[in-house]
């Protein structure tokens, strides 16, 4: 399996804070059968993290250095969403996924501005987008259909492995995946509390679902990833569900 999305540069964000924490969850993720690993720090243009490519790489040098394992490391960033995205990723300041043509972006949990649909169109010129776990933020789980927004642009979504686990985000995430909504499942790992664990959610997708599934939202396309290739999302429209009114 390949994961996407995790935080184990140390010290840069609010995941690992040290290069033995780091050590320790790429241990787990060899046990989980985990086979490369995209570690995707914050970048908030406004917000706490803000460290630039440049130190970003030495400190993930350093990391690479450190660990003798068995798993292919590659660098990339996590976006929070922001006007100047277009031009920080132009000027080399903040990083692709794995140095391809690929972006992660994140929005705030409780609030999406129509705005935010300019900033998207504007990358998209450039650049392949993933939304990151869009099964977290409010507004999705008011109304899932509201990632179609996203998906009629031919914008991709990465869903978290423990959100199939938490009964808020299940209930959305599930019929998500069904309905094609979602491209990757990933660990999003950022200390042991937050594991880099992908074997569980492959079991329940395989289970649940079917393993066909599982192997291209845990394998396939995030190896089209990897090489640089365009993937495009093919999905139906989720059905939804009557309101029921009680007459007296």
């Amino acid at each position: 399996m390949i994961d996407i999305h995790s935080h184990l540069v140390p010290g840069v964000d609010d995941g690992s804070q040290g290069l033995e924490e780091s050590l320790a969850l790429l241990k787990q993720a060899e046990t989980e059968g985990i086979t490369e690993i995209i570690t995707t720090p914050h970048y908030m243009k406004n917000g706490d993290f803000r460290t630039k490519a440049t130190e970003l790489v030495q400190r993930f040098n350093k990391l690479k250095e450190a660990y003798q394992g068995s798993i292919k490391l590659h660098l990339g960033n996590e976006l929070y969403i922001h006007p100047d995205l277009s031009e920080l990723l132009e000027q080399g300041e903040i990083l692709t996924l794995a140095e391809s043509e690929t972006i992660l972006v994140e929005f705030p949990f409780h609030e999406y501005k129509e705005d935010y649909d300019e900033i998207l169109y504007e990358l998209s010129l450039k650049y392949q987008i993933i939304i990151a776990h869009p099964e977290r933020y409010a507004y999705v789980q008011d109304d899932p259909n509201f990632c179609l927004r996203w998906l009629k642009e031919g914008y991709l979504l990465q869903s978290n492995q423990n959100s199939l686990f938490k009964k808020e985000t299940r209930k959305v995430l599930i019929p998500m995946i069904e309905h094609g909504f979602v491209s990757f499942i990933a660990s999003d790992a950022h200390n042991e509390y937050r594991p880099l664990v992908l074997r569980e959610a492959y079991d329940v997708l395989s289970e649940e679902l079917n393993e066909t599934l599982a192997i291209q939202l845990t394998r396939e396309n995030p190896k089209r990833i990897l090489m640089n290739e365009r993937i495009v999302p093919e999905y139906r429209e989720m059905k939804r569900k009557k309101k029921r009114f009680l007459w007296r």
